[in-house]
């Protein structure tokens, strides 16, 4: 009987994590902050850039993939992008 709550207590210091102190915290969130707010401006800048293209494309009838790809892939990299942001707020304490 004893080494089952041996087992317990050593599974329970095993997830047992100390808060990592302000002074590291927060300079890491701002730099998160800033490096999601950088990537939604370069997705932004290739999603208007792309379109631009598209609009020509469509504007001389010609068919172009490598423009609606890069509207595909702008979207995608914001997505991407948010839901990264999201997952390193779930396991950075705020």
């Amino acid at each position: 009987m004893s080494d089952i709550s041996t087992v317990r207590l050593s599974a329970a210091e095993l997830l047992a994590y100390k808060q990592m102190p302000a002074e590291v915290l927060q300079p890491l969130m701002q730099l998160l902050n800033w490096l999601l707010w950088f990537v939604l401006l370069v997705c932004l800048a290739w999603m208007i850039v792309s379109a631009g293209k598209l609009w020509i494309a469509f504007r001389s009838d010609l068919a172009m993939n490598d423009a609606s790809h890069g509207v595909l892939m702008s979207l995608l990299g914001a997505i991407v992008a948010s839901a990264a942001s999201g997952i390193a707020l779930a396991f950075l304490p705020t």
